[in-house]
């Protein structure tokens, strides 16, 4: 006779009688001891009586089985799916703990060659179960291997994912990835296969989100042997058909990209608790696989732009020095107060493109370490007039207001006075393309709270930059879409990005504060003991 007393979890101060095995442990309705609890598995493990001994086996639970004996604890896995049991033992399966008392004198009642002979054969069987098992993970795990090393792309990567899954799961009828932003955890795109066509399922919506939604706000691979039952309320359950369901999260061991799906729709549970082990290992293997992929892809691109970029701006820099000296040539010349504010106008908006176009050059630069420069300690009031005279008929064609407000004393920083200007010239262009006319733009200089670098910042009235966008705006080439919110779209490009790179390199750091609406502020900082 076993008798088990449930001492923690959700169904504490229960007791459960059982006379002779095999005796299951789960929360499924057949089990002889029925828990609530929501990390137990349906048929969790199983107790059964051999040779006159009590025998604890896990059914390959997803959470496991771990028995607490003289202060020590066994955890049971497939490697160790089975333990003798003794007068005592604890076992806790989920949040649950079980006290287990067995009735004395049931092994004394065969004799002692008899017990050693049931004893052997039946871990022959385990024996025999464990290789069989570690044979099988094996051969799929070669499979996912092979297939998906030779998918470089991430459409292939997709392709060849989904196809292993109906290999290895001959049992669904359609198998579905999920991506999903990784912050968020909201999808971002879906791709399907149905057992015997070809085409993909891109574009249509395979996967149900009520089981989808589940898996990923819990973080475990579940498995649904009756999908109906269990999402009852759900009517893209209902109108699939869907009848069970093994479902995992893809997770690197970092971060959540998706997650993967077998689905039954059309027939009776097909999966079991084994298949459940067998996803994870899919699921593990394909988020990486997927990341890898995405980033390979990523960085290609990266380096097409680069070169674009690098063979675009290698061949403005030429004619635009030309069209700055000749028009430096022309404002020398006496003409009209009129005419010389149109050169000056055309003088400025030259230099400002040279600005930008060496910019892209030195940005490549100094992320290959290859741009090498000198520092002097700036007076930075004087830097910033200096530097605002440029982009001066910007200010005056949009009628923005311009105050400066620096810090009386402020010491002199230690850095490169061409790419201060061109940062600084960066972050205010941007900010008056974004500002509404007739607005005010202010910037300020000051010393940091530890007073150990010189803060610069730039503030406008504009939109604002939306917080979904704020930690991407240095990224090059990123374009942040601002239309909700001023009929206006922030293309980035290389500007932020090289004012990270330029002030980095200084040993500072740059950053952006922001309300929707309410404009934005773009601060760096420079040490003064650089």
């Amino acid at each position: 006779m076993l008798r088990v007393s449930v001492l923690e979890g959700m169904d504490k101060g229960q007791v459960f009688v059982c006379r002779q095995g095999p005796i299951g442990f789960g929360t499924a309705a057949g089990n002889d001891v029925t828990l609530s609890d929501p990390f137990v598995s349906h048929n969790h493990g199983q107790a059964r009586l051999v040779a006159g001994r009590w025998v604890y086996r896990d059914l390959g639970s997803t959470n496991g089985s771990v028995i607490e004996r003289a202060g020590e604890r066994v955890s049971l896995s497939k490697s160790k799916p089975e333990i003798g049991l003794e007068p005592g033992d604890l076992i806790r399966l989920g949040q649950s703990l079980l006290y287990l008392q067995i009735a004395e004198g049931e092994e004394a009642a065969l004799p002692e060659r008899t017990l050693i002979a049931y004893r052997t054969r039946e871990d022959l069987e385990v024996a025999g179960e464990r290789l069989t098992g570690d044979f099988a993970e094996l051969a799929a795990a070669y499979d996912v291997e092979r297939d998906l090393g030779l998918a470089f792309e991430p459409e292939q990567m997709l392709d060849a994912i989904l196809k292993a899954m109906l290999r290895a799961f001959p049992a669904a009828t359609h198998v579905t990835l999920l991506l999903v932003e990784k912050d968020t955890l909201q999808p971002r795109r879906q791709v399907a296969r149905r057992r015997g066509e070809e085409a993909r399922l891109d574009g249509e919506v395979p996967v149900s989100m009520s089981v989808a939604s589940r898996v990923l706000r819990e973080g475990r691979a579940m498995l649904f042997k009756d999908v109906p039952a269990e999402f009852a309320d759900s009517k893209s359950v209902v109108a699939a058909g869907i009848s069970s369901s093994l479902c995992a999260p893809l997770w690197t061991g970092e971060e959540t990209v998706g997650l993967i799906q077998a689905e039954s729709r059309g027939g009776p549970a097909a999966f079991t608790e084994d298949d459940l082990d067998r996803l994870g290992l899919f699921a593990n293997r394909a988020a990486i696989a997927i990341v890898g992929c995405e980033l390979c892809e990523a960085e290609r691109k990266n380096r097409l732009l680069q070169d674009l970029s690098a063979m675009v701006t290698h061949d403005l820099k030429g004619p635009l020095t030309s069209i700055v000296g000749f028009l430096e040539m022309l404002a020398r010349e006496p003409m009209e107060e009129e005419q010389k504010e149109f050169i000056s106008l055309a003088l400025g908006s030259s230099k400002w493109m040279t600005v930008l176009v060496s910019g892209i050059l030195d940005l490549a630069k100094m992320e290959a370490g290859e741009l090498k420069f000198e520092k002097e300690p700036l007076e930075i009031k004087r830097e910033i007039g200096e530097a605002l005279e440029l982009i001066g008929y910007q200010l005056r064609d949009k009628a923005i207001r311009f105050q400066t407000e620096v810090a009386d004393g402020l010491p002199r920083a230690p850095a490169n006075r061409e790419l201060f200007r061109r940062v600084l010239i960066n972050l205010v262009g941007n900010s008056v393309a974004l500002s509404p006319p007739g607005s005010e733009l202010t910037v300020r200089a000051g010393v940091s709270g530890d007073g150990q670098a010189v803060v610069v910042s730039v503030q406008d009235q504009g939109p604002g930059i939306p917080p979904e966008y704020q930690s991407r705006i240095f990224d090059k080439f990123f374009q942040a879409d601002l239309r909700e919110h001023a009929q206006e779209k922030l293309s980035v490009g290389l500007g932020l990005s090289f004012c990270k790179v330029a002030v980095e390199a200084h040993g500072g750091r740059i950053w952006v504060t922001s309300e929707p609406g309410q404009g934005a502020c773009f601060s760096f900082t420079l040490p003064l003991g650089a």
